[in-house]
């Protein structure tokens, strides 16, 4: 497959997605535009049938109330899909090290109600909120816990 037409796939499927988020149909999406949208054309942009232009796609983000730039996520945020674990018996050590993201932690296995001691996995969006509590990038941070065997990666 060319690269123009994963790029077409990869930037419908993000328009699907925010579509979905704002609790739109592709019906709706006729109805709130007045006719200016048609749901048969903007189902075509979302499965790449239909090229769009620069003009059509900043109007229909407009319409979504959402910026085009969130249809081109920064190199940090590609990575969504990938799962940290972290090993709860060397818990006490990344206390010491690491008192925000223990903190953090703390938190997640209280909301979820999962107090088995050994795991906790958090998605790696949720590791942008812990370095925030340790004031330092994702990056920095997840470096920092592999050199001290605090995680486990699983994709």
């Amino acid at each position: 497959m060319e690269f123009d037409r994963i790029e077409a796939l990869r930037i419908g499927q993000e328009l699907k997605k925010i579509r979905r988020q704002r609790g739109l149909s592709l019906s709706d999406v006729e109805s709130f535009s007045e006719g200016r949208w048609k749901a048969v054309v903007v189902g075509s942009y979302e499965r790449a049938d239909r090229a769009i232009t620069i003009g059509r796609l900043s109007a229909l983000m407009a319409l979504y109330q959402t910026p085009v730039s969130a249809l081109f996520p920064r190199e940090e945020q590609v990575r969504t899909d990938m799962t940290v674990a972290f090993d709860l018996a060397r818990r006490e050590p990344l206390k010491q090290q690491h008192p925000g993201l223990a903190h953090f932690l703390s938190f997640v296995i209280n909301a979820r109600g999962d107090w088995n001691g050994h795991v906790i996995t958090i998605r790696n969006s949720d590791l942008h909120m812990a370095a925030h509590y340790e004031n330092i990038s994702a990056k920095e941070l997840m470096e920092k816990l592999e050199i001290n065997r605090f995680l486990l990666r699983w994709r």
